[in-house]
């Protein structure tokens, strides 16, 4: 093969990757591309917080990880499904004690490479994957509780990697029954693609619950450099008979920056040491993440 080909054929997988990664990010809810490679970082990966309107904090702040019970989750979401039908994702949890290990794999499905004529000339599968650890725990009498992650995407000729971190507290009945978790979150170093480094999203994230009779009433704040997200939940809890419980959920979750408002509806399961959780994002078909929907399986160990 000729120099000319060959720096045709290079050139050509460098605008696929380009293009792919404009893509990728556009479907990943971004509205400002390379700056926010990184916004799975964000996702809410079990069917148990996505219900409540994406609150994340009070299931998943490290700051709690010591009043969990042990156990093991699982969950498989197929993502952007109005838009494509091979993109999803996998997310594992593994709590032991007062640490907790979690891992989110996101495959953005089966793409083609072709060379400068549109001849195809083979397929890849560009991915993403966030694998971490959390401890949480009591100082000087302090709920408080830290993550670190690693962050790496692989997406066709091009890898990268980087890490973040989150700190957080959790502050029992600040106000008779009101709890309140806070949290750093996703701060450190970012992947750089190229030249371009691209941008963590950052937050300072606020969650209030409170408990009334069979009720629970959850809100999240999450403020960022350019703009706020904010998530609203209520469960209603349903006591079968012995250790059979029932949560019927719904919630909101509002991002006017990215134009991603939308309510969220979810059922939850218990038995004995089993736990089946399940929720639904209801919108129109001009809404990318609409008729996602997500199962999460939890078995205490």
């Amino acid at each position: 093969m000729d120099s000319r080909k060959i720096r045709k054929k290079e050139m050509s997988k460098n605008k696929k990757f380009w293009i792919l990664l404009i893509v990728i990010l556009l479907l990943s809810m971004s509205s400002q591309l390379l700056a926010q490679a990184n916004r799975l970082l964000m996702l809410s990966p079990s069917a148990h917080t996505s219900s409540i309107g994406n609150v994340m904090l009070p299931m998943m702040s490290p700051a709690r990880n010591h009043f969990d019970t042990d156990r093991f989750s699982f969950s498989r979401v197929n993502w952007l499904g109005n838009l494509v039908d091979d993109m999803n994702y996998l997310h594992f949890n593994l709590a032991k004690g007062s640490f907790d290990f979690h891992a989110l794999v996101f495959n953005y499905g089966e793409q083609l490479e072709t060379d400068m004529t549109g001849l195809v000339t083979g397929k890849f599968s560009p991915s993403s994957s966030v694998w971490g650890i959390s401890w949480g725990g009591v100082i000087k009498g302090y709920n408080v509780g830290a993550t670190a992650k690693f962050l790496q995407h692989d997406l066709y000729t091009q890898k990268t990697h980087g890490a973040t971190f989150d700190i957080a507290t959790y502050l029992p009945k600040v106000y008779k029954d009101l709890d309140v978790d806070v949290s750093l979150r996703n701060f450190g170093f970012a992947p750089i693609f190229g030249n371009f480094k691209t941008k963590l999203p950052t937050s300072l994230s606020v969650a209030l619950t409170y408990p009334y009779k069979q009720w629970m009433f959850y809100e999240q704040n999450n403020i960022m450099k350019n703009h706020i997200t904010s998530g609203f939940g209520i469960a209603y809890k349903y006591e079968v008979k012995d250790e059979a419980i029932i949560l019927g959920k719904m919630g909101y979750f509002l991002d006017d920056m990215h134009e991603l408002n939308y309510p969220t509806f979810g059922l939850d399961l218990k038995y004995d040491r089993y736990f089946i959780g399940m929720s639904y994002i209801y919108g129109d078909k001009t809404l990318p993440v609409s008729d996602t929907f997500r199962l999460t399986i939890n078995l205490e160990i």
